[in-house]
């Protein structure tokens, strides 16, 4: 059956050989210097954008808790000393220009994390194409036909033509067709650096890969802090409509009066 297997091989070897290049060159391309100086680019660029959203953060942080600050402590004073409604005019100038920073931020934040989604399929399209070469591995069958070519060319480069009486009992002669033998030993090489190659390779960026899901983990955090300062600034904005209707409401009934 043996006999029969490595005959088949023999058949299909230049086909085998010109499919194994043809992986080579694949794999070559899968991870090139060229994608691995972009990708560094692109994560660069994603950090710095990051750095830039926490700074915007702080600073919103800080604009919207003095806005806050100001329209709880004041409010009432305002509504007391009968300059409530100056008061809320000008709150309403601050808190535009606070909202279209908040929603432009916001936005931004959304840019950065489809950036790092995007970053992240790239590398995901990459390892699904590894890792089928990764984890292709030689059976038993391909070890031992292996191993009977090796016997047979080792006979062959030393001349034994027979093997000694005790050694050979049993055993089928050492297969010695030196062009087919090292046509298929060759493949099989090939096909073993390449599984080994890919393996590395998958592994590499994989911890990649890793690196952009903690990445949009921390913009994630960004977006919920966000959320926050958004909800807040919303709150003041229907306080403030609040406290218009008030007035409008109490301006009528002094009218009606």
């Amino acid at each position: 059956m043996e006999t029969d297997l490595i005959q088949n091989e023999e058949e299909a070897a230049p086909a085998s050989l010109s499919y194994v290049l043809k992986e080579g060159a694949m794999m070559a391309q899968t991870w090139s210097v060229q994608d691995r100086v972009v990708h560094e680019r692109n994560v660069r660029d994603i950090l710095d954008r990051v750095a830039g959203l926490r700074q915007d953060l702080e600073q919103l942080r800080a604009q919207t808790d003095t806005l806050w600050e100001r329209f709880s402590t004041m409010a009432l004073e305002r509504v007391l000393a009968g300059e409530l409604r100056d008061f809320l005019d000008g709150l309403d100038v601050e808190l535009q220009d606070l909202n279209l920073r908040l929603i432009g931020t916001d936005c931004e934040i959304d840019r950065v994390r489809a950036r790092v989604q995007e970053q992240r399929r790239v590398l995901e399209d990459k390892i699904a194409v590894l890792e089928p070469l990764a984890h292709r591995t030689s059976t038993q069958s391909h070890i031992g036909m292996m191993l009977s070519r090796v016997e047979g060319l080792e006979a062959l480069l030393l001349n034994l033509k027979d093997p000694s009486p005790d050694e050979g009992a049993g055993q089928a002669p050492p297969q010695t067709n030196v062009p087919g033998d090292l046509l298929y030993l060759r493949i099989r090489l090939l096909t073993t650096r390449i599984a080994l190659v890919a393996s590395n390779r998958s592994k590499y960026l994989s911890e990649l890969n890793t690196g952009l899901s903690a990445l949009l983990s921390d913009v994630e955090r960004i977006k919920t802090d966000m959320a926050t300062l958004l909800t807040r600034a919303d709150c003041i904005k229907d306080l403030s409509r609040y406290w218009l209707a008030y007035l409008d409401i109490a301006q009528n009934i002094k009218s009606e009066g």
